[in-house]
């Protein structure tokens, strides 16, 4: 016989990142019965500054530490996360760096607060690529406002993004640009190019109690102060309005009856201990490796080949973005590490009918130099192996970092049935098998990458740069997403446009999973919006729940 469960609610929710910090917010402004189901640990901003200090390697993982009872890939560590075969070429090493904290990745991401363009819902009604959404921008739209004002945006009405406002104001002024973006605005401008202030997730002033950014440039991988957004912070309110909240409780297994119900899933606690948790709605919000990683791991009587995958697309469609870096030493000073990472980019190539035949590319005008927040201490032990020390260490640290320019583009990957994640036989730490992954970059990728490095190159060079380099197309660190899609044909999909299971009507599975495409504007605007829509759906769902 069963063992009876220790935990009942009307909502489970597996997860407390960006998706299930708005949906449990969310649910509980309506009165519903929440409970939220954290893998991994909740600690203060102190401690992961602390780590992230004494840490050697300054890497986006570098301030949260992976634990063996919920384990997350970790800087230099990824090839051991990731199962992959021993012949994958370098540019299809998967890289994608996710959390399994109280208030998920977003804790390290850069802040980019931009909703997705109309265009990218409709990929092959417009360009005959990749394939269209089940729902449009303007559905999105309510939602999209609800998401911005719990975040706080700071934004330039004058430059959207490509995705129209209808009069809608930002929260508050734009982050303004910086010294460095200036100069290459200057050198775009020669070519008859543009720049523009990205949209942020982080303050400009004082909002919801939370600071102005001060400019650390430690966004990737913490926000020293918190004037970045992070779904911490709707997690903690969803808490403090009722939401009870479990941490270090990693869901290893979800239970389906003959009907298609889920009835309840299985929990591990980090001394090994386990239990049952029961709930009328669940909601598997465990990001884009995690959500089919679960769901792969539930094949029982009536789920054969795992929890919601009749059409056998769990884990398949595996998203990412492709990124290429240019690097120059600028003849006069551009003063990067001054403001928050990225600030502008290039308005080009970012839409357009050329999406028909390359993809689209995001460039950015990196503030951190070179190598993100290694510079000054990569030159020190250059200089220091050369013998330069005592004051013309720091002299000639200066004078170089200060001329360090980078540009990144970010090309978006078109979905593919063959990119996948499965489970490997080899076991990680809390004894879950670990993901193994399977990705091709495609040549419509590749060939918009180029277009983004012949820009870039002729950037530096009517900047006058010297020591101009390029690294190859390598998989984003940031972007993941697909493996449990929408989409209207249940035969190649896992959800609907209400974001339900198929093949279980009281399952929900949200954030950057469920999405169709990874355009080049970021996804998590998007997660938050869909997970407050899908609020609202479950509201409906629960009123019809004896």
């Amino acid at each position: 016989m069963a063992k009876e469960n220790k935990m009942n609610a009307d909502v489970v929710i597996i997860g407390a990142g960006m998706a299930g910090a708005h949906l449990a917010r969310s649910l509980r402004e309506k009165g519903v019965d929440v409970l939220m189901l954290e893998a991994g640990d909740k600690r203060s901003r102190g401690d992961f500054l602390k780590i992230f200090y004494e840490n050697p390697v300054k890497g986006p993982q570098a301030p949260y530490p992976s634990i063996p009872s919920a384990p997350h890939p970790e800087d230099n560590g990824y090839a051991d996360f990731y199962v992959q075969d021993k012949d994958t070429l370098k540019e299809n090493l998967f890289i994608g760096a996710y959390l399994r904290i109280f208030g998920g990745t977003s804790w390290h991401w850069t802040g980019f607060a931009d909703r997705l363009r109309p265009e990218d819902f409709r990929m092959k009604s417009l360009y005959d690529v990749a394939e269209d959404w089940p729902i449009d921008y303007d559905t999105l739209v309510p939602h999209y406002l609800v998401a911005e004002k719990r975040w706080g945006v700071a934004g330039d009405p004058n430059h959207v993004w490509g995705a129209p406002r209808d009069g809608a104001p930002y929260e508050m002024p734009p982050i303004p640009a910086t010294y460095l973006d200036k100069q290459v605005t200057k050198a775009l401008e020669k070519m008859g190019l543009h720049s523009a202030i990205f949209s942020h997730a982080r303050n400009s002033e004082i909002y919801d109690n939370r600071p102005v950014c001060c400019g650390n440039n430690t966004c990737v991988p913490i926000c020293p102060i918190g004037a970045k957004y992070d779904a911490s912070v709707d997690a903690q309110k969803a808490e403090d309005e009722g939401a009870r909240v479990e941490v270090n409780t990693l869901v290893t297994f979800i239970e389906s009856d003959k009907d298609g119900k889920i009835t309840r899933v299985k929990v591990q606690k980090p001394d090994g201990s386990t239990f049952w948790v029961g709930g009328k709605v669940f909601a598997l919000c465990g990001h884009a490796i995690e959500n089919p990683r679960l769901l792969l791991n539930s094949k029982q009587e009536f789920a054969r080949k795992g929890i919601a995958n009749s059409s056998d697309s769990v884990g398949r469609y595996l998203l990412t973005q492709a990124n290429q870096d240019t690097t120059g030493l600028t003849p006069d000073p551009v003063f990067p590490y001054r403001g928050p990472q990225q600030t502008s980019g290039l308005v080009e190539r970012r839409d357009g009918d050329f999406r028909s035949k390359v993809a689209a590319i995001g460039t950015s005008f990196m503030n951190n130099g070179w190598s993100g927040n290694s510079d000054a201490i990569n030159m020190a032990h250059d200089l220091i192996d050369k013998g330069v020390v005592g004051q013309d260490l720091p002299r000639q640290i200066n004078e170089q970092v200060s001329r360090h320019l980078r540009l990144n583009s970010s090309a978006e990957v078109l979905p593919d049935y063959n990119n996948r994640l499965e489970l490997s036989d080899q076991m990680d730490t809390a004894g879950i098998p670990k993901p193994k992954i399977t990705f091709k970059m495609d040549e419509y990728t590749k060939q918009g990458l180029k277009v983004g490095l012949d820009i870039n190159l002729e950037v530096f060079k009517n900047m006058g740069a010297t020591e101009v380099k390029n690294n190859d197309p390598y998989l984003s660190n940031a972007i993941i997403g697909g493996t449990t899609r929408m989409g209207t044909d249940v035969k190649t999909s896992v959800v609907n446009s209400d974001l339900v299971a198929h093949d279980h009507d009281n399952l929900y599975i949200i954030g950057s999973s469920s999405h169709i495409t990874m355009p080049v504007n970021a996804p998590s605007l998007t997660i938050a919006a869909l997970a407050i829509r899908a609020a609202d759906h479950m509201e409906k769902k629960l009123a019809e729940t004896p």
